[in-house]
């Protein structure tokens, strides 16, 4: 598997989380204020919903639910840094359509741009799941891991 970039920044300080391998993910739980400050993701897993640890504090703040359709999967993301840390808005892309932004949407291109990533998943065998990172106040960093998936096709 790739890890396929990173929206934030990971701080030494910072405790990592990786849900590699778990793609069969059905919710995504967001809790966020000016800023991104927990997630935690549920998986279907023997028909049953299982929930990964949350990653960060999510206590007080709004907090929203994603719904994916039974044959709806993770493509790609979009964010953008805070002013002092963490990730003032994300948005999770489907083949389906975008879940989002979620945390502050009124973007100042010109100090915190958009980071986009786009691997090009086109199957859901593609996704590979989450990494990042979270402090004690909030989510750091976040990106997604692809698996490629061999073509019957030869270059020569």
């Amino acid at each position: 598997m790739i890890r396929a970039g990173s929206v934030g920044r990971r701080d030494t300080r910072d405790s990592e989380f990786d849900e590699k391998g778990r793609t069969m993910i059905s919710h995504i739980y967001v809790s966020f204020d000016s800023i991104i400050r927990s997630i935690q993701f549920g998986y279907l897993e023997i028909g049953a919903l299982v929930l990964s640890e949350k990653y960060g504090p999510s206590e007080g703040y709004s907090f929203r639910v994603v719904r994916l359709n039974q044959d709806e999967y993770v493509t790609g993301l979009s964010g953008a840094l805070g002013q002092y840390g963490g990730i003032r808005n994300l948005t999770f892309h489907t083949n389906r359509g975008k879940h989002g932004p979620f945390g502050h949407d009124d973007l100042d291109a010109s100090r915190r741009p958009l980071i986009e990533i786009d691997p090009a998943i086109r199957d859901r065998r593609e996704f590979g799941g989450f990494f990042g990172s979270y402090s004690s106040g909030c989510v750091t960093s976040i990106g997604l891991y692809v698996c490629p998936i061999p073509s019957s096709h030869r270059v020569v």
